[in-house]
Order: C-alpha cells, then structure tokens, then sequence
C-alpha cells in the first residue's frame, strides 16, 4: 500500500466516525466541521483517482 492509499483510507475512517458520531446525536461544531472538510478533501480525492 503506497502513502496515497494510506492517506484515502485514513480520510475514509475519520470521515467514516465522524458521520456515526453526528447520526448518534453528537452534533459537536468540531464534528460538523470536521465532517465538512473531509468532503472537500474526498472531492480532491476523487479528482486526483480521475
């Protein structure tokens, strides 16, 4: 597994708590914000796959 896998699979997990987090009731500000930028790195993401 090369650094970019990595990183894509890290962003995935996070992204991933994050949602299971906010669906539970834990509206943090951090959460939601958090969550908002994983979305635009996701969107980078899929850009930089093609």
């Amino acid at each position: 597994m090369n650094e970019a896998e990595r990183t894509i699979g890290d962003l995935l997990k996070e992204h991933n708590k994050l949602t299971l987090d906010i669906m539970r009731g834990n509206h943090t500000p951090i959460a939601k914000m958090l969550l908002a930028e994983n979305e635009k790195l996701r969107a980078r993401l899929a850009k930089l796959r093609g």
